[in-house]
């Protein structure tokens, strides 16, 4: 006994035909491609640092200059400031300050030159220019001594002027001089008395009393 089986023929598949199941993808756009990741944001430049505003005036003379620079030292610290100024200045240019001592201001050096007070000065005369100031201290030259003198001797040169010319404008007023004769005395000693220095900072206000 024969059994035949309907066996039905496969239809031939056109390769030519490319099935798809799924949908072609694009390029990756949007959150694909990392545009939603979170980025690294470059780190903001930290601000330049406040140029410090110093009091020197570079239009004034170098005497001037030098002159205003050592009146800050001395605000600073009185020692130090009047060490600075029996010093003989040997340049002052950006950055540095050179002073030389004669064998005769020795204690003013020794002060100037000791580690603290070097600091205390460098300090004073970096905020007197606004910007980092180095001290050199020498001994002076024999060149030196005989060509320049201190802020300190300037001083004392003037004094001594104007209290010889004070002297001199005193004993020869005519009503000193009518006094002098009147009672038959004589100038023994004639004391100028000298202003005082002006504080560096104003002194505080007191209040009134209310009552």
């Amino acid at each position: 006994m024969v059994r035949l089986t309907n066996v039905r023929k496969p239809e031939s598949v056109d390769d030519s035909v490319d099935e798809r199941l799924f949908a072609e993808e694009g390029s990756a756009e949007g959150c694909a491609s990392g545009d939603c990741l979170p980025g690294e944001e470059p780190e903001p430049e930290a601000p330049p640092p406040p140029v410090a505003r110093g009091r020197d005036n570079p239009a004034l003379p170098l005497a001037d200059r030098w002159r205003a620079a050592v009146e800050t030292v001395r605000s600073a610290s009185t020692r130090h400031g009047t060490s600075l100024a029996n010093g003989r200045l040997l340049w002052l240019r950006p950055g540095e300050v050179g002073v030389a001592y004669v064998p005769a201001a020795a204690f003013h050096r020794t002060t100037i030159g000791a580690a603290l007070g070097k600091t205390l000065v460098e300090k004073a005369l970096t905020e007197h220019f606004g910007r980092p100031m180095k001290l050199t201290v020498e001994e002076a030259t024999a060149e030196v001594a005989a060509s320049t003198i201190s802020l300190a001797e300037q001083d004392s040169q003037a004094r001594a002027a104007h209290t010889q010319s004070t002297e001199g404008k005193v004993r020869s007023h005519p009503a000193v001089r009518s006094v002098l004769k009147l009672l038959g005395g004589e100038i023994e000693h004639i004391q100028v008395v000298e202003p005082e220095r002006p504080s560096a900072s104003p002194a505080p206000e007191v209040p009134e009393d209310s009552a």
